[in-house]
């Protein structure tokens, strides 16, 4: 872990592992719940995307934002990590997609290029001040950057969610994910660090959506996540998907995902 002293108390940033989420592409994009139209809509409004202009899709997973915005841009770029997710979206694309495989840290993108940039369920995993600087770069002017995310289905109070919590922990290997990995966005959160680097804040939108999950759906979903990939679970994976099945039996699988996105803007008379 790195730390660096930021307004008074040391903050850790973790370092994880650049392969945690090797071979999950194909789960990933077939059981991760997309994010709402409603949303997408609401964000490209508030950004004012028209026709045109430029997207980049950071951290970009299997592309879930690519896909959904690219109607909206007439160029769109997707970059991430793990050489994997950026041949699945390459692949998905046919073309579509100018696609990146390297670090949100470490690639090199030109400056005041992009309209908006979009960083989905992934901020936590980065260093998020040396980002957020980088970010601000490559947006032009009144440009923006939108942060999206939702809750997990183990995350919650109802009984089929803490049992599934319980079976997701007996089954993560250990150090697959930091010590303290959220610990801290706890101590500063998001919107600290957008704003230290020169963007203006503006708000956090929701969009609670209900979804009814079915058993192959969260085992997928499982499959999916950098602790219990098929890889992490190795010759486990089956036992696991048969414990997952007894565990959920008899349960209506019903969720209210909490999506959300946080959007922060470059001010119009930002320097290049």
């Amino acid at each position: 872990m790195r730390a660096r002293a930021i307004h008074g108390p040391a903050v850790a940033d973790p370092e994880y592992r650049r392969d945690l989420y090797r071979g999950t592409a194909a789960d990933y994009d077939r059981f991760r719940p997309p994010y709402p139209p409603a949303l997408i809509g609401d964000l490209l409004a508030r950004a004012g995307v028209g026709d045109g202009g430029r997207l980049l899709d950071l951290a970009c997973g299997t592309g879930q934002i690519a896909f959904a915005m690219r109607h909206a841009f007439a160029e769109v770029w997707a970059v991430d990590q793990e050489p994997d997710m950026v041949a699945f979206v390459r692949a998905k694309a046919a073309g579509g997609i100018r696609c990146v495989a390297a670090a949100a840290e470490e690639v090199a993108l030109p400056d005041g290029a992009f309209d908006l940039v979009a960083i989905g369920n992934a901020f936590h995993r980065l260093r998020r001040d040396e980002v957020a600087a980088r970010v601000f770069r490559w947006l032009r002017p009144g440009g923006c950057l939108a942060l999206l995310w939702s809750d997990a289905p183990q995350l919650g109070d109802a009984p089929w969610r803490r049992a599934l919590a319980a079976t997701f922990a007996r089954w993560t290997p250990p150090g697959r994910v930091p010590q303290g990995w959220d610990e801290p966005q706890r101590a500063r959160p998001d919107v600290e660090v957008l704003r230290a680097a020169g963007f203006v804040a503006e708000g956090r939108h929701s969009f609670p959506t209900p979804h009814r999950w079915t058993v192959e759906g969260l085992t997928g979903f499982a499959y999916s996540m950098s602790g219990l990939s098929r890889g992490a679970l190795g010759d486990g994976a089956g036992r696991f998907a048969r414990e997952l099945a007894d565990t959920l039996r008899g349960h209506a699988l019903d969720q209210t995902i909490a999506f959300a996105y946080e959007l922060a803007r470059k001010p119009a008379a930002a320097p290049q």
